[in-house]
């Protein structure tokens, strides 16, 4: 989950945080993004020994999120 805030009309990341869930995620990022500018859930698949990121796709935005979020998580 990948909330943002807002300061001088401009949106920044705020610290991620990570779910076992999607479900739990949702939840998170609803709670968020009734006190902070928005947020987004994303999902990312990596590689468990390399860490290396093979996708990332927004599954759900609440609130403000910037609008080339697509974009910023493609690989």
């Amino acid at each position: 989950m990948q909330p943002f805030g807002l300061v001088r009309k401009r949106l920044f990341p705020l610290p991620k945080t990570e779910a076992q869930t999607e479900t739990h995620a949702r939840y998170q990022a609803v709670n968020i993004a009734g006190r902070r500018a928005g947020a987004a859930v994303i999902q990312v698949t990596a590689d468990d020994e390399t860490g290396e990121v093979s996708e990332a796709r927004v599954l759900a935005r609440f609130g403000d999120v910037p609008d080339d979020l697509d974009q910023m998580v493609s690989f």
